[in-house]
């Protein structure tokens, strides 16, 4: 069933606490860095001393604007909140620092806050803007796999960093980032990264329009028939990302709230959209799946005459 707006503000506003933790407690006492758009602000602080929370509102306000049209509506508005909430609790001076003998108990302390503080929002359905919509852009326009879109932009904000932070801070950082990308898996999905999702609905062109249209994940229709009533099914199967879940979930719900659907754990995916191919590699695949559309037409044409 839906949650209620309360309860998705009520997960926005407490995965935003844990997110301003892990960032006034944990990072900025250690002087570490962050990836994505947090990170482009500590690195502003560091320098200028101006308020992250305000930067990051700023900033992600303008990817918002830029990205508008890869997120819904009710999304879009779940994540201008939650960047209101972080804005107001990053401007909240905790009340106690974090500051360990041994280091590495600091990156991963913000590691552990800042995946469950991502996590919970997202479980809001909400997103933290930033980084996310940039990476949908890359897999859009450069046809890069979302996750290495998001490393590299975290590298690409973590290595300058290195030059006001030190070197040694600089590898701590990357230390917090894997440990909240495990939590953040974690906390959405449990341990496995990867999910199949079958989808048998009326509407199920609908679906894999707006699928395909707003995720950019290919499916595959399969044909069966209903047991009791034999009546012929259109079923959608898919494989995804963990980031994915609830935005598929969210769209099936929309169009249609009787659909029929299973999510399942997947052990290894290899392929198109979850590892790197080449130009020439996609282009072959196109021209695969080309030729065997027009084989499938050709055969239905003549089983109809």
């Amino acid at each position: 069933m839906k949650k209620s707006i309360p309860a998705n503000l009520l997960y926005i506003f407490i995965g935003s606490f844990f997110y301003a933790v892990s960032v006034n407690s944990f990072t900025v006492p250690n002087e570490l860095a962050e990836g994505g758009v947090t990170g482009l602000s500590l690195i502003l602080f560091y320098l200028t001393k101006m308020s992250p929370g305000l930067t990051i509102f700023v900033l992600n306000l303008f990817i918002l604007a830029i990205g508008y049209r890869y997120l819904d509506k009710e999304t879009i508005a779940y994540t201008i909140v939650a960047n209101v909430f972080l804005t107001l609790f990053l401007s909240f001076k905790m009340p106690w620092h974090f500051i360990p003998q041994n280091t590495l108990l600091a990156p991963i302390g913000a590691g552990v806050f800042m995946g469950i503080g991502i996590g919970i929002i997202m479980l809001g359905e909400g997103t933290t803007a930033g980084s996310d919509i940039i990476a949908q852009i890359m897999r859009k326009y450069l046809g890069m796999n979302t996750s290495v879109a998001l490393l590299l932009i975290d590298v690409c904000v973590v290595l300058p960093s290195a030059f006001i932070i030190g070197p040694e801070n600089a590898f701590l950082t990357l230390i917090n980032l894997f440990v909240q990308s495990k939590v953040l898996d974690f906390v959405l999905e449990g341990l496995n990264p990867k999910k199949s999702i079958f989808i048998v609905s009326p509407k199920y062109r609908d679906i894999s329009r707006a699928i395909e249209e707003q995720i950019g994940r290919g499916m595959t229709v399969l044909y069966g028939e209903g047991h009791y009533t034999h009546e012929r099914k259109n079923i959608l199967y898919v494989i995804i990302n963990r980031q994915e879940v609830m935005s598929i979930k969210r769209i099936v719900e929309s169009i249609d709230e009787r659909a029929f659907m299973t999510i399942s754990d997947v052990q290894e995916v290899a392929g198109e959209g979850f590892t790197y191919l080449s130009p020439e590699a996609q282009a072959a695949m196109r021209d695969k799946q080309n030729r065997l559309l027009r084989l499938k037409k050709r055969r239905q044409k003549n089983n109809r005459v």
